[in-house]
């Protein structure tokens, strides 16, 4: 059975369902992958997934921050751009460079997983960095704002409302940083 999910104030163009099994029995014929092991398989699906959220996050990340430049660039305070003050300069600086930084790691995951080598770490730490990436470009984008930054007339109050679930699907943050340990600390026995 299917019914109606919960109303979302993040991605408001997306809609979940419910969906219910009861009695639902399936021949081994109609299991993807082997029986009883669909972990392997949505772990195979989760790469990919993951390497999408970070290259959405990169991408999200490069518009909201050109709204940054762009704002900080016109808005003036005491008869200057505030984009001249080391406070606003400085967090831009900041901003591009943690882009920058998502954007090669995501990259570097999707090398590797195209070229057939281990990527497990390598996208783990493309999904984790983007994805908290973008809630702090984000977040400083609605800073360098001020309180326009939270009215519909801008789109900023936007990004930051559906930033926040990136940190959460394809495996939360946490989970995550339990895969990236894991990987470095397993050949060692720990």
């Amino acid at each position: 059975m299917v019914r109606d999910g919960y109303a979302s104030v993040s991605h408001r163009g997306y809609t979940n369902h419910i969906l219910e099994f009861d009695n639902c029995r399936l021949p081994d014929t109609q299991v993807l992958g082997e029986v009883d092991g669909g972990f392997d398989v949505m772990n195979t699906w989760l790469y990919a997934t993951r390497l999408t959220v970070a290259a959405f996050c990169v991408g999200r990340a490069r518009r909201c921050f050109d709204y940054a430049v762009q704002y900080a660039a016109e808005r003036n305070q005491f008869g200057q751009p505030i984009a001249k003050f080391q406070g606003v300069s400085f967090q831009v600086a900041d901003l591009i460079t943690e882009i920058d930084a998502a954007d090669w790691l995501t990259l570097s995951g999707a090398w590797r997983l195209d070229e057939g080598l281990p990527a497990n770490r390598e996208i783990a730490s493309a999904k984790l960095y983007a994805s908290e990436m973008l809630a702090r470009v984000t977040d400083t984008t609605l800073q360098i704002h001020g309180g326009m930054g939270l009215m519909d007339d801008f789109p900023i109050e936007r990004f930051w409302r559906d930033a926040r679930v990136e940190r959460i699907w394809d495996g939360t943050s946490e989970i995550q940083r339990h895969i990236i340990s894991r990987d470095l600390f397993r050949p060692l026995g720990a």
